[in-house]
């Protein structure tokens, strides 16, 4: 069973995205946080404790994702957090020119199985060839 250094917030307004997001990525051993929407996923950044790799939808209600990754780059204390970005939605809504540059993208419809490669990906990336914890040292 696989377990990640760093925890995942899994944002989309779909509640059965949201849940199998959630139940794939717990039985592999991820610790997993859902947020129906752009709002939500601030408030739970803006409390973290830790970086969390955030696999966010770009079309959402209220505050799409594109809005939360714009508002984390000006946010000082988001920026300076570590979280790290995969955005979610249809491969031809992720080649529009407003989608900003993240870590990785995840095209809708996908399977369990992409889902699991992407954040195992992400997660090895994350690591480095030394294979480390991704939680960076703490400031005095």
């Amino acid at each position: 069973m696989a377990s990640g250094d760093a925890p995942i917030l899994a944002v989309d307004d779909s509640a059965s995205i949201r849940e199998m997001i959630t139940s794939v990525l717990k039985a592999r051993g991820y610790e997993v946080t859902p947020a129906a929407d752009g709002r939500e996923a601030l408030q739970k950044l803006r409390t973290a404790t830790r970086p969390h790799i955030v696999l966010l939808d770009i079309v959402m209600p209220l505050l799409d994702g594109i809005a939360v990754v714009h508002e984390c780059e000006q946010d000082q204390a988001l920026k300076m957090a570590g979280h790290r970005f995969v955005l979610m939605s249809s491969t031809v809504r992720m080649s529009q020119p407003d989608v900003p540059t993240t870590v990785g993208q995840l095209a809708k419809p996908f399977t369990r199985q992409q889902l699991i490669e992407t954040v195992e990906a992400l997660e090895r990336s994350l690591r480095g060839p030394s294979g480390g914890s991704t939680t960076p040292p703490a400031t005095p």
